[in-house]
């Protein structure tokens, strides 16, 4: 017994040596409750969600959910919905978000300033075929005064407006431009929103680029867009990237497409923030559709994270049980899994993928 204890002590001191090798995890086991929002608080980088008003009101996990993984929030702040009638201004939804944000430690984003006709105010009438019929001397002062009552109302808590969204989208937003000049109603909207925003406010141009990628015709457009509002006075401060994606239609591509948006925003002098993400998974709930998807997620904050020029990331919905692919009126993809959360609030590996991004850092 004695010989025997001899050959064993040595054997089991060895074996407790190498633990620390043998179980790399157990040394980190409190990394593994880290959240989106610490890691991202480390680096000064924004990760956040929009703000889904209805389903935060009925949803008692949504608000929680929210606050403990994102320190930023998309606020919904259309024109239809601030002013639904002409200076009759509904600040409600505004105060509620401002309400969350400062319990909560969570910075907004203003989403957005001026878009298309669908959410303009019912009563400027730009359903119509004359836009309403408004001169533009008239809309000019009612753009003035939209952007400037909604801006002054949010204050400090909003880190960034996005000023105007969608411009190259095709009649998105028509009558401003049809009246105001198809430049000239932005660099009118920037410089009221610069008049009345916080001086360390971003005022953003905000775009979409397809479901496949950043498009290069489209973000060649949007850049040459940029120059050219930048040249006629506008003070813009940083663009945002939507992120729409869809599995089927994503090209192998898609990564140097974002990482050549990113060089491009440096020559332009602007900042770059994704603005809306989500990954449609395709239509098969498989393991390799989800890991694909974590792929991309994590493949889009490390490179935003490689580039000091790229200061945050917003998903658009917190949970798949509300994203809006599966409730718009077009086109509808009722088995989308797009976002970070399940159902459940249960995280997917998309959200590992973006964890771990964050995680590794600048």
């Amino acid at each position: 017994m004695t010989l025997v204890l001899k050959k064993i002590v040595p054997v089991l001191a060895m074996m407790v040596a190498l633990l620390p090798a043998a179980f790399p995890q157990s040394k980190d086991a409190g990394s593994d409750s880290q959240t989106l929002r610490q890691a991202a608080d480390k680096l000064h980088f924004y990760v956040g969600t929009t703000i889904q008003g209805r389903m935060w009101n009925r949803d008692p996990e949504y608000r929680p959910v929210l606050a403990r993984e994102f320190n930023a929030a998309v606020s919904i702040v259309f024109q239809g919905i601030t002013q639904p009638r002409r200076g009759d201004f509904n600040w409600d939804p505004m105060d509620e978000a401002v309400s969350f944000a400062r319990q909560n430690d969570v910075k907004l984003m203003g989403h957005c300033l001026v878009y298309k006709n669908a959410v303009s105010a019912p009563w400027l009438n730009f359903n119509n075929g004359t836009c309403g019929g408004w001169s533009p001397k008239d809309l000019d002062e009612i753009l003035k005064e939209q952007i400037q009552a909604v801006v002054h109302h949010g204050g400090d808590s909003y880190y960034a407006w996005e000023v105007v969204n969608e411009p190259t989208e095709p009649n998105h937003n028509g009558c401003w431009s049809r009246i105001l000049g198809d430049d000239q109603y932005m660099v009118k909207a920037f410089q009221y929103a610069r008049e009345a925003a916080k001086p360390d406010a971003l005022l953003m141009l905000n775009d979409t680029f397809g479901q496949g990628g950043i498009d290069k015709k489209r973000a060649d457009e949007f850049w040459a867009l940029v120059k050219r509002l930048k040249a006629e006075g506008a003070p813009i401060d940083a663009v945002g990237t939507e992120m729409h994606w869809e599995m089927p239609q994503l090209r192998p591509t898609y990564l140097d497409e974002f990482k050549e948006f990113l060089r491009n925003a440096r020559e332009a002098g602007v900042k770059v923030h994704v603005t809306e993400m989500d990954v449609y998974q395709g239509p098969t709930d498989s393991a390799e559709a989800f890991a694909k998807q974590k792929e991309v997620f994590y493949n889009i904050v490390h490179a935003c994270l490689q580039d000091a020029n790229c200061i945050g990331l917003m998903t658009w919905g917190i949970a798949d049980r509300y994203t809006w692919l599966r409730t718009r009126d077009w086109n509808t993809l009722p088995d989308a899994k797009p976002v970070l959360f399940d159902d459940e609030y249960r995280k997917k590996p998309a959200y590992d993928g973006v964890l771990q991004a964050l995680k590794e850092g600048r």
